[in-house]
């Protein structure tokens, strides 16, 4: 009788440790947009040129930016897709490796409802939303 009593009130206290944890995690769950959010968005990079802009493009399950170098006389001197590596659900990498271009490497992350950081090279781009 004793040895079922205990299993009863280890089961109790398994059951009240879950809902708290699943309360708990309700609760203080992350509220910021994913990177799922900035797919289509343009991010542009302005620079002695006329600039250049990547945009985060979503196939299937598969991630990838498109990289543009802008002109002044063309809208498009030349562009690649990139391999995106992801992070985790809020920030992403990617690499430029363009045989006319700086080899690039680039990271965004999502760090609240209106703020996204851009990094180049380990430089930051602040821009808000």
């Amino acid at each position: 009788m004793e040895g079922l009593l205990a299993e009863i009130m280890s089961m109790k206290v398994l059951l009240v440790l879950t809902l708290f944890h699943f309360l708990v995690s309700a609760t203080l769950a992350d509220d910021r947009p994913t990177i799922d959010s900035l797919i289509g968005k343009k991010i542009w990079i302005e620079d002695a040129f006329a600039g250049q802009s990547f945009t985060l493009q979503k196939e299937k399950k598969n991630y990838f930016v498109e990289w543009i170098r802008h002109g002044s006389g063309v809208s498009v001197i030349r562009s690649q897709k990139c391999k995106v590596q992801l992070d985790s659900n809020y920030q992403f990498r990617f690499r430029l490796e363009h045989p006319e271009e700086f080899k690039n490497q680039f990271m965004v992350s999502v760090h609240a409802i209106d703020e996204i950081k851009a990094y180049v090279n380990g430089i930051r781009i602040h821009f808000e939303l």
